[in-house]
């Protein structure tokens, strides 16, 4: 009995020592401890949970997605009141890292799980409503969101955000606004930005939208391509100082930009349809869709393996003609740099910064993948956060 005491006792002093981890913002170091002291107690569910939600935090959500069903895994073979208790917030870690992984079915079916033993719980109720509006499943969000507000199972405040965000959004849909206009807010407010700081810096000798260049082995100065990078992959810095060669960035993150009518409606991703007529497949816009990180999804009817190396064909080519210049001037207006494209089951998915270039940037990319959509037929085409539409 004492052996059993003084390992409760050892493994209550580092889960301490983890939890005073994560008080002090040191995450790193409190998975390191919650990873260690899983190895002696792993039917602690609290540390299970606690490190699940620790991993989450940073960043790594494959690694919290195993975590929290390996602790629901647990729960379901004990089922004690300990089990009960942790089930449905392992659930909600399950879906969040889901969501972080691009799988909103997956994330939905353990909102919905937690809901049919808790059918007020409010943070499933809440998250199921964002998961289907950044889904494209707009209507039944509105409504999962509805009846979280009518439950009165959270807090106040959250509350009140929540009826002012559902608010905004059917008033959005109402007004009939071109899901267009989250693309045109965003750029917008950082060219703006952005002219304000070149304007500002370029009195210092600062320049802009420069390409990272070098000498080839015949001479020639071309772009310097990242390691492992795509061939056309060139890298245009926002600000430089020539003289010393320091790079300085506009943002340091993604810009959102909420449009001046409908404030509330950019604080979560809402995923609308652009009108029919426009383009041979369906395009989808989100509410959170930042133009110096744009995500572009690429959903084909074929598995995407199959053809990436088409998709990648034409995304290289829109990419060159804007680094080039294609959607601005000579010296302003430049796409920046562009991230690996990744091959998944949903789709082909890319981001770019678009530094300054014109909004006719993504109709150009919309073109050119109605030329591919004659031989590599596509379903969607998805802007921004979220996912592409439920169906695509």
């Amino acid at each position: 009995m004492a052996v059993e005491r003084d390992a409760a006792s050892f493994v209550d002093g580092v889960a301490e020592q983890a939890m005073a981890a994560l008080r002090g913002d040191d995450p790193v170091k409190a998975a390191r401890l919650l990873r260690e002291i899983l190895q002696k107690a792993p039917g602690r569910l609290d540390l299970v949970h606690a490190l699940a939600v620790t991993e989450l935090r940073l960043g790594d959500a494959r690694e919290a997605l195993d975590t929290a069903r390996k602790g629901i895994a647990e729960a379901e073979r004990t089922r004690d009141e300990t089990a009960s208790m942790m089930m449905p917030q392992l659930k909600l870690v399950e879906a969040s890292a889901a969501e972080d992984l691009g799988d909103p079915a997956a994330a939905l079916a353990a909102y919905d799980e937690i809901l049919v033993h808790e059918p007020e719980q409010p943070r499933a109720r809440q998250g199921r409503g964002h998961v289907l509006l950044a889904w494209g499943r707009v209507t039944e969000g509105l409504r999962a969101l509805d009846a979280y507000i009518e439950d009165k199972a959270d807090e106040p405040p959250f509350l009140q955000a929540a009826e002012l965000f559902v608010d905004e959004v059917r008033r959005f849909v109402r007004d009939d606004i071109h899901p267009k206009e989250f693309l045109a807010a965003h750029r917008g407010s950082y060219v703006e930005m952005f002219d304000h700081y070149a304007e500002k810096m370029g009195k210092e000798g600062w320049i802009a939208e420069a390409a990272r260049m070098m000498r080839d082995e015949d001479g020639k100065v071309v772009p310097i391509i990242p390691e492992g990078a795509a061939p056309y992959a060139a890298v245009r810095v926002d600000l430089v100082n020539p003289q010393s060669g320091q790079p300085g960035r506009i943002a340091d993150q993604p810009m959102v930009v909420a449009l001046a009518d409908y404030p509330a409606v950019a604080q979560a991703p809402v995923v609308m349809t652009w009108p029919p007529g426009d383009w041979p497949f369906l395009v989808s816009i989100c509410s959170q869709v930042p133009w110096n990180d744009l995500t572009v999804v690429i959903v084909p009817h074929a598995d995407p393996e199959g053809v990436a190396l088409q998709i990648d064909a034409v995304v290289g080519e829109w990419y060159t003609a804007g680094f080039d210049g294609a959607f601005g001037s000579h010296d302003a207006g430049r796409l920046h740099e562009i991230s690996d494209l990744e091959v998944g089951p949903s789709g082909v998915r890319f981001s770019v910064d678009c530094g300054r270039a014109a909004l006719g940037a993504v109709d150009d990319l919309l073109r050119r993948l109605t030329v591919l959509h004659a031989t590599v037929p596509l379903r969607c085409v998805h802007l921004g956060r979220g996912y592409p539409p439920a169906g695509a």
